[in-house]
Order: structure tokens, then sequence, then C-alpha cells
């Protein structure tokens, strides 16, 4: 861990002033605002956008960088939806941790790209992220877009930040949905568990998931969002936090229902499951460098469809 604290003399955006002070990229230290690792004055900042003022006192502790040098290509299966000279879409798995961190170091989507992408620009590209401009949870699957390129990587990323990237997920939620909405609780570190996220913190930031229910089951739903920011495990906070916890997700998936009021061969398949029932279903955009629009889709999962169809045969929604 590095520490240090410096004292402020212009007024500034604090992810410039710290990546001018530091030598570090600003995405980088985007990163580390974002993951609580920055403070003015004392006070954790959450925005990278904060305009710092003149005897403002801005401290840090935050990881080093990984040199791309010290990750090692590693063959694995990358399942590619869309493909060309700049970028890439895949369909991740579930499990699948996409790039190194506190929990691994190793054998990460990252490590398959850099085996993937051998002696093309990718491998010049100097974050410990390469090419990676949004993130999917380990146990979520679906739409993963990938640059190819630094200037590519800038673009994309850009246009995540302005929205312009219409993004559409699914999932299966325990308990029976209205036919549509939109949440719009803000959502930060919790207060009282610095792993979780919720609505419950001091330092929330504005967050909106729209929503419709694809079909309405007696005891669940399968649900359609289209969240229109991204914050860290918005949709699972979103319904979890609405008293319509996803299926299977460890962390927010505790329903607050009746275990006898689901048939046993739904029981028994959600105790078989080792992920969360959230997919990233498609993603629309205009491409940054040839300007078509795209529209990628990654089909459900195996499991996701099987425990649908038996939803459909075990707990049909009464007329």
């Amino acid at each position: 861990m590095n520490v240090n604290e410096f004292l402020v003399i212009l007024e500034i955006r604090i992810d410039s002033f710290l990546s001018e002070k530091t030598g570090k990229s600003r995405s980088f230290v985007q990163e580390q605002i974002k993951s609580s690792r920055v403070k003015i004055n004392g006070e954790i900042c959450l925005k990278p956008s904060h305009r710092l003022k003149a005897n403002d006192v801005v401290s840090f502790e935050w990881k080093e960088e990984t040199s791309l040098a010290h990750l090692t290509p590693t063959p694995g299966t990358l399942n590619i939806v869309f493909e060309d000279e700049y970028l890439l879409a895949l369909n991740k798995s579930a499990g699948v941790i996409v790039h190194p961190g506190a929990g691994r170091k190793d054998d990460t989507l990252v490590h398959h790209l850099l085996h993937y992408l051998n002696h093309t620009p990718f491998n010049t590209l100097s974050s410990e992220r390469p090419g990676i401009v949004h993130r999917l949870d380990e146990g979520t699957t679906g739409v993963l877009l990938v640059a190819k390129t630094e200037e590519t990587q800038v673009l994309l990323s850009n246009m995540f930040k302005n929205r312009s990237i219409k993004k559409t997920y699914r999932a299966i939620t325990y308990g029976k949905m209205h036919l549509s909405g939109t949440f719009n609780s803000p959502i930060g570190r919790d207060r009282r568990d610095r792993k979780k996220m919720s609505s419950r913190s001091q330092n929330a930031r504005p967050a909106s998931t729209p929503w419709k229910a694809l079909e309405r089951f007696q005891h669940f739903t399968y649900v359609e969002l289209y969240p229109t920011t991204g914050r860290t495990h918005q949709l699972r906070v979103h319904l979890s936090e609405a008293q319509f916890p996803i299926v299977g997700d460890p962390t927010y998936g505790k329903p607050k229902m009746k275990a006898s009021l689901i048939s046993s061969k739904v029981g028994e398949q959600i105790s078989q499951m080792d992920h969360t029932l959230l997919h990233a279903y498609s993603v629309e955009f205009e491409h940054p460098h040839t300007h078509k629009v795209l529209s990628l889709t990654a089909p459900l999962p195996e499991d996701f469809a099987a425990f649908l169809h038996l939803l459909k045969q075990e707990d049909p929604c009464q007329p």
C-alpha cells in the first residue's frame, strides 16, 4: 500500500490533481477514488470529478497497479459475440473474474485476453485492466465489451460515462413484481459492511434502474432491467432493497418468504445454484470508429433457461 498526503494550491478536479501528483493514469486514479481509497480533509471522496479548493488536504491509501509484464498470458475459453480491429464483445460465463484484484491474481479474463490478443495493440495497454471498460460481477453472465486499442478504450469508457450505451439485463427474482417501474435509490458503500453496497450510505450516489416484468409467476418474476447508471452491484441492491432479491445471489439474495411456499423441485434447484441469475442480455451503441449501430445479444445460459422452464411448470401464475 502507498500512503501519502498533498496540500492543494489551486482549484482542480481531484482525479486530475492526483494523476499529476503521482504520475498514475487518470483511469487508475478514478478506480481508486471509487473504491473509497481517497480522502479530502479526512472525508472519503467517491467522485472523480470533485473540484478541489485551495488548502484542501488530499490523502490516499491505494494499491499499486500491476504491470502487464507481470501478467502471464493464459489460454482460456472466450465466447466471442462480436469482434473487429477495434473491439470485441464476449458472452461472459458465471464464475469468470474479469481482472486481477485482491481475490484473484491469475487466470482472469484479462489473462485469457492477453493470450488471445498476443502480438496486437492490446498487449501494449498499460493499465492493470487492459481493454476493460465496464465490469460484470463474478456470478453475472452475459455481454462484456473489451477495447483492443488505447484509443478505443478511452472512447468506450466515455460512452459508458455519458450513458450513450444502452444496457439490458435479465434476472429471475423472488416475489411477484408489478408490471413495470423504476428504482431510484442512491447507492454507496454500506455503513456497516464495507463489502456490500446499499442506499444506507453516507456517500450514496444517484442510481436509476427502469424495469419491466417479462413473466410473473406465483412466487418469482422474470424481469428485464435497463440501468441508466452503473453503480457497483446496482441491480442486485435495487432489487434486494425492493424485497425482490435475485435468485442465487450469495450477498443480497435472502428472500422474505416461507420455504414451504416453493415447490420441492424449485427449492432443490435453488439449493444447487452456484451463481446469481443475473444476465447482461444485450448492449446497443454506435461503434466509436465506424459509427455503425451495433446491437449485441448473449443468449441466456443453460441453467438460467432451465430454471425459467421449471418455474413455468412448477410455479405458474394463477388466473
